[in-house]
């Protein structure tokens, strides 16, 4: 929609020279009038009516790419036509109306709109922060325009990773408000939010470990997204609180004084009871320090509301770990709309780690519309000319590959359509996952992906222990034709099937290249058979007995993992295809140094960017695995000819090591859940379908429909 057709005669305003700018307008009302107000404060607002905060939503509206703005600045220079959007909030107010005179107060801060101190991927900047509203109701319309008064603000510095200062002395009075300036609309498209805002979910209660006489160090016990809740009774105090993830860090956060650091907040306190919070950022963190006297009430958590909707337990404490460790993760990683990489350091939507991480985020959590939204993220980045797609979505700079990021394009819709059913939003994308499929092919030689964007990156895997040893060109064009085969089983669902003719000939192609460059068939493994390479080999279509025989042996001789974030999640998948069940599960619960139970060992409790522990603490894109819990191990999986779990087959795998296991998701369609315990050689099986779902239990060929609750005991061996 347009800015005219959202807001018909409203106008945009800003309080020049100002970050977080209070906006105020006094009109009247009528006690329980019907009204609703949409409302749009780049980039983030807080919406108060009558002194009341409407909505508990946070760092609304969802980020995006809003406008236009110089991307071949980037470090990474972007030269793409891409598309912009702007989401606005709609509310219902009239609860919160008075009889008579009603005031309406807004804080605007900067959040990725205006993101002018992290500099790491070039200059990021939309704009300055600016308002627009209309409230409707029986009584008339009330209006954003430049008799909406502002004020600069007590909020003196507000960034997304550096923190906030608040000067409560500032806290403005009736004679501090003058005219706001207004200014153009942002040119863009603008929609109504649908996706959930960020809220606080749940709270923490921090411990004290430390204290010198100045500086309190606190521990909530977990790594975590949110902030401490901080009070102070006196007035004209200056407490300053620091984050980090490590105890280390709160003492120097990468080379800078702990007062200019990064996730750092100052409060001028002013006596009252208040408590003081940062208003337009999060901080990750297990530990904080607090330097002042002053205490914390709590930690609130905050993250996109999207609620857990799966449980896994297991006498395997190491995968129990591992779920809760990725539930944990990826929630960490879900705010503004947008799958982070990390919530710290980088706070971008890497389309890597998103893809990797959507099939399972999607089948364990309530995510559809937090999805849904992050497709249109990366639709509106994709260029309309060349089908490119760059390493963020909403772009905001960074590096990764062709294939592996860029795929996001095609891993997204295919599995949101998987998960959801949703066949329209399918083949709304469909169009641009073949202009996607030309780019790739446009940097091929060939049949092979030899390069992206000219001065960008060209990955292939990513974080594989001691650095990836993988050709980025093996990564790229085995992930390529897995995204042509995905595209074809796509089109055949939408009955499109003319449309990806071509392909056929395109995948015989780059798999003829990809056997002449890579494959040795004296010892049948790809690349060495090292690092998940005959896996990427197998999702490609180039799976043999001899290149599945040699995976195995190398996997069985290791004991552990020593693969990227992609070749892991392809491994464990590709070995529970081919039924190496037993080894699947070794190597998600092996406890050696290159597996999920050394960061368990080392006292994480998120998992972690690389396997030994360097950088990030908190980083999803291992996770993806996660969702082989249920897929295999608990035996919840789709048929072929399935979407939305319309269909279901349970089917467990039993593994030595693991004798119980049970756990559920939450489908579009209902509950699936499933347990089990192993006894003497049988295994008692309880599942559990919605009634709408067409249920199968089958067990060593035998298929059983079933519907509702329903118990099996099958004869395991040994």
């Amino acid at each position: 929609m347009t800015n005219q057709q959202i807001f018909k005669n409203a106008k945009w305003i800003e309080c020049t020279g100002s970050d977080a700018p209070v906006f105020k307008k006094t009109f009247t009302a009528v006690k329980g009038e019907k009204a609703e107000i949409t409302i749009c404060g780049l980039g983030c607002f807080k919406l108060f009516i009558n002194g009341k905060k409407v909505s508990g939503d946070l760092l609304a509206p969802n980020a995006t790419d809003y406008s236009a703005r110089d991307t071949a600045s980037l470090v990474f220079p972007i030269l793409d036509d891409s598309s912009h959007r702007i989401y606005c909030m709609k509310y219902d107010i009239t609860d919160y109306l008075a009889d008579g005179e009603n005031t309406l107060a807004v804080i605007v801060g900067n959040g990725y709109y205006n993101q002018n101190k992290r500099m790491a991927e070039g200059n990021v900047v939309f704009g300055t922060p600016k308002l627009c509203y209309i409230i409707e109701k029986a009584s008339g319309e009330v209006i954003c325009d430049e008799n909406t008064l502002s004020y600069k603000g007590f909020i003196t510095d507000n960034n997304l990773y550096y923190g906030e200062t608040h000067d409560y002395n500032l806290l403005p009075a009736d004679g501090d408000f003058a005219e706001s300036t207004v200014i153009p609309a942002p040119e863009s498209e603008f929609f109504i939010q649908f996706s959930p805002a960020d809220k606080v979910s749940r709270t923490l209660e921090p411990v004290l470990i430390e204290d010198d006489g100045k500086t309190k160090l606190y521990d909530v016990g977990e790594n975590t997204v949110g902030y401490a809740v901080i009070k102070c009774p006196e007035k004209g105090k200056k407490i300053i609180v620091s984050y980090a993830e490590e105890i280390h860090d709160t003492r120097e956060w990468y080379g800078m004084k702990f007062e200019e650091g990064y996730q750092t907040d100052v409060f001028i306190t002013d006596g009252s009871d208040r408590e003081y919070i940062p208003h337009f950022t999060w901080h990750g963190f297990r530990y904080f320090k607090i330097q002042g006297d002053a205490e914390p009430v709590r930690v609130d958590v905050v993250h996109s509301d999207c609620p857990v909707t799966s449980s896994f337990e297991s006498d395997n404490e190491n995968l129990n770990w591992l779920y809760e460790a990725y539930i944990r993760t990826q929630l960490c990683n879900m705010h503004c709309g947008v799958p982070s990489d990390c919530p710290h350091r980088e706070r971008l939507g890497y389309t890597g780690d998103g893809q990797l991480c959507a099939e399972a985020a999607m089948m364990m959590l309530d995510s559809r519309e937090f999805y849904r939204k992050w497709l249109y993220d990366i639709a509106d980045s994709q260029c309309k000319k060349t089908g490119h797609v760059p390493h963020t979505a909403p772009l905001m700079g960074g590096g990764g590959g062709p294939a592996g990021w860029g795929g996001a394009m095609i891993e997204v819709p295919v599995k949101f359509y998987k998960m959801y059913g949703d066949k329209e939003l399918l083949n709304e994308f469909f169009p641009k996952m073949l202009s996607f499929l030309d780019y790739l092919e446009s940097r091929s030689e060939n049949g092979l992906v030899w390069r992206e964007e000219d001065n960008g990156w060209c990955l292939g895997d990513w974080c594989a222990p001691n650095g990836v040893v993988l050709p980025e060109t093996f990564v790229n064009t085995a992930l390529y034709i897995k995204f042509m085969k995905q595209t074809i089983e796509a089109a055949e669902v939408l009955g499109r099937q003319c449309e990806v003719a071509h392909l056929s000939e395109r995948i015989e192609k780059s798999q003829n290249s990809l056997k002449v460059a890579y494959y040795n068939p004296w010892c049948h493994h790809y690349c060495m058979g090292v690092q998940g390479a005959s896996a990427l080999a197998f999702s490609a279509g180039l799976g043999s007995k001899q290149v599945n025989e040699r995976m195995v042996d190398h996997y069985k001789h290791l004991g552990m993992f020593d693969t990227g974030i992609f070749a892991t999640e392809a491994l464990i998948g590709c070995l529970f295809e081919i039924n190496e069940n037993q080894l699947a599960y070794d190597l998600l619960s092996n406890d050696k140094e290159v597996s999920f139970a050394y960061m368990k060992n080392n006292g994480a409790t998120t998992l972690w960017e690389n396997w030994n522990g360097r950088d990030s603490r908190n980083h999803p894109m291992f996770g993806a695995v996660t969702k082989y819990l249920f897929m295999y191990l608990l035996g919840i999986r789709q048929p072929d000819d399935s979407a939305g779990y319309e269909k279901v087959v349970v089917s467990p795998r039993f593994v030595e090591g693991m004798n119980r296991a049970k756990g559920h998701i939450t489908t579009v369609n209902g509950k699936i859940s499933v347990e089990y315990e192993k006894c003497g050689g049988k295994a008692t099986v309880k599942a559990f379908a919605d009634p709408k779902i067409d249920s199968v239990f089958e067990y060593n060929g035998e298929k059983i429909p079933f519907s509702g609750e329903r118990e099996f005991t099958v004869e395991i061996g040994g």
